[in-house]
């Protein structure tokens, strides 16, 4: 038996080849999306914020344990949920004073499974990560004595379940009798 190019090559004293069926954990289904909040950060009383200086946002991470759902239209789903801070520093008292403004946000959302093996033979896992981290992409002051946050992050989640795979399996070159199947 030879590998030329990829392919397999039959000897000339090669006998039938098998397959064996192994059955392993494997990644049946992903899906990822963008997602976009808007948080407005109170002030405190008697602050009234003159502009802002800069955000950030901070401490994010996905809570465990992730869940396998079937949404009404029949679609499977990761529901992913998390947490991550905002920072707002702001001037007030015409520009004369500055704070900053925090805020824990929590959050979960349900990402759509695309393209599910339909072969899955066990109870499914699921996993989850941030494809993009929350930024913010506009703050400003608004009215009510609040500072306007609008941040955007990417999350990619997969489903792991048990499934079959069929392999191929050669006979141990030179002895016959010790076929591995």
């Amino acid at each position: 038996m030879a590998e030329i190019n990829g392919k397999l090559e039959k000897g000339e004293n090669m006998e039938q080849n098998y397959y064996r069926e192994i059955i392993t954990k494997a990644v049946c289904g992903s899906g990822k999306q963008n997602f976009r909040y808007v948080e407005y950060l109170p002030v405190p009383a008697g602050r009234v914020p003159s502009s802002v200086l800069g955000s950030s946002i901070t401490r994010y991470r996905l809570t465990e344990p992730l869940k396998t759902e079937i949404s009404p239209s029949g679609k499977k789903t990761v529901r992913v949920s998390g947490t991550f801070d905002i920072n707002v520093w702001y001037s007030y008292n015409n520009d004369q004073a500055t704070d900053v403004a925090k805020e824990t946000v929590k959050f979960t959302e349900i990402i759509p499974i695309d393209d599910i093996s339909e072969g899955i033979i066990g109870p499914m896992d699921a996993r989850a990560i941030l494809t993009k981290a929350p930024q913010c992409i506009r703050t400003l002051v608004s009215g009510q004595n609040q500072i306007k946050v609008e941040i955007e992050m990417g999350l990619y989640a997969e489903i792991i379940g048990e499934t079959k795979v069929y392999v191929q399996v050669y006979p141990i070159p030179g002895n016959s009798a010790a076929r591995i199947y």
